[in-house]
């Protein structure tokens, strides 16, 4: 097999080529983010294969490396629009495409042990990734973190830290143990966000017609929004699609790092949307760029209409957690954003809270 997609890789700013060694989550040189090559580009999905191994070849993997079942439940229509659910998988949550992606590319590099912080879902996804093949892994998450999200990943063997403070702190803290563990962030790591880029191909797949014109999606660190546009432009590379769909960013009120009116006023006491109550991502600017580049735009959502949202997809038969609903929240108060047609993304299931 070829050198795979997932290393083809050169800095952002500096134009340095991946190492061929080693794991790093940002440029060796001057520590900018890595960008995808051309050598990621679109292919049939394998016949007969489930869920992640149907695009094994597309990342340069072998099928056996990605695990043997589906990822979420089929996209459905819910009042002429596409929900895409992505809490079936085991690990509750989107973010099982990257970590197994992730770590089909850290076994090519020998990796045994890595960490990352999280406010619990990466975390869970990482850990049992991390469980299938052997690999030590430890989390850092914020004391505000449920104690059953905690207890999710211990299930998995994982260590799991916890850091004073809110998502920021954790991040902090991530900063200083990068020098010197392997760093899986979800935000960094290239191959985490290929993974979450399989989430536009099979929804391209699924809806088997003209993409819908908008996106909602849930933003707090990023790797989703980044993962779907990496997705959307290797189809729009292949002609697949005419155009990029708009990504319009959902985020919660007191955090919206990327409204260009400033994040708003957050509400008292610890965010209940724990996933997307990041004040200060470090890619503020590639995620800024991707939502400007689709012609998106991004809309505050605060705590009471995420309970809302939570309401009416538990009774469509979508159960979710409070950033799971984020995006729907969106959509619920942006019915301007309609009339072109819309997917909203509802990440993580309510079991995985």
């Amino acid at each position: 097999m070829p050198d795979m997609p997932l290393f083809d890789l050169r800095c952002s700013r500096c134009g340095t080529a991946y190492p061929p060694e080693g794991f790093p989550e940002v440029c060796p040189v001057c520590e900018s983010p890595w960008e995808q090559g051309p050598s990621l580009c679109w292919r049939e999905p394998l016949a007969g294969e489930p869920g992640l191994r149907r695009w094994a070849h597309v990342l340069g993997l072998y099928p056996e490396e990605l695990p043997d079942r589906e990822i979420a439940r089929p996209a459905a229509r819910f009042e002429g629009t596409w929900i895409a659910h992505q809490g079936s998988a085991p690990a509750g949550s989107y973010k099982e495409r990257g970590a197994e992606v992730m770590m089909g590319a850290a076994m090519r590099r020998g990796i045994r042990e890595l960490f990352l912080d999280s406010s619990g879902n990466a975390g869970i996804a990482v850990a049992r990734a991390c469980a299938e093949r052997g690999v030590r892994c430890t989390v850092l998450v914020p004391e505000t973190t449920p104690e059953l999200k905690k207890e999710r990943s211990r299930r998995w063997g994982a260590t799991v830290e916890t850091i004073p403070g809110n998502r920021d702190a954790t991040n902090l803290a991530a900063r200083e143990r990068r020098k010197r563990v392997p760093y899986g962030a979800p935000f960094f790591q290239p191959s985490f966000q290929a993974g979450v880029a399989t989430l536009a191909w099979d929804l391209f797949q699924e809806i088997a017609g003209p993409l819908p014109a908008r996106w909602l999606v849930p933003v707090g660190n990023g790797p989703l929004l980044m993962g779907l546009g990496l997705g959307l432009e290797v189809l729009h590379r292949a002609g697949k699609i005419d155009r990029l769909p708009a990504l319009h960013a959902v985020q919660l009120e007191g955090y919206a790092s990327l409204h260009p009116e400033g994040p708003g006023t957050a509400a008292p006491g610890s965010p209940v949307a724990g996933g997307i109550a990041i004040g200060n991502p470090p890619r503020r600017a590639d995620m800024r760029a991707w939502v400007e580049r689709t012609g998106g735009d991004v809309t505050r959502v605060t705590e009471e209409e995420i309970a809302a949202a939570r309401r009416a997809l538990a009774e469509a038969g979508w159960p979710a957690d409070p950033t799971g609903a984020a995006a729907f929240a969106g959509y619920l108060k942006r019915p301007d954003l309609r009339e072109e047609g819309c997917v909203v993304v509802v990440t993580s299931r309510e079991e995985a809270a």
